[in-house]
Parts: structure tokens; sequence; C-alpha cells
């Protein structure tokens, strides 16, 4: 799995092209699941991310 910034970046790549009209017809439909597959790991990453700052979060207030 890709980090979470290379992922970002290539998304964001992605959107620049759509957005200019300088993807074609007949890759349109690839650059949309690629983006859509973007997406998806981002969310995993971000909602795996919270659940270990909450993990060390609880740590913290048990050991006092």
């Amino acid at each position: 799995m890709k980090n979470y910034t290379i992922a970002l970046k290539e998304l964001e790549k992605i959107v620049e092209e759509l957005e200019r009209g300088e993807v074609s017809v007949d890759v349109l439909v690839n650059k949309v699941k690629r983006a859509s597959e973007l997406i998806r790991q981002c969310k995993v990453i971000l909602r795996d991310t919270s659940e270990e700052v909450e993990k060390v979060i609880d740590g913290m207030g048990g050991d006092e």
C-alpha cells in the first residue's frame, strides 16, 4: 500500500487533468476508477491513523 502523501499527490494530478480537460474520453473511465481507488486508500489510511492516535491517547491517561 502506498503512503498517504503519494496517493494524495497522484489523486491531485488526476483531478487537475480532469479539470483542464486533458483526459481523452478513451481514458476517462480508467482515470475515474483510479481516482476512486486512491480516495478509498486515503480513507483507510486516515481511519487507521485515527485509531492509532486514539489508542496512544487512551494509553496515556491510564498510567498516572
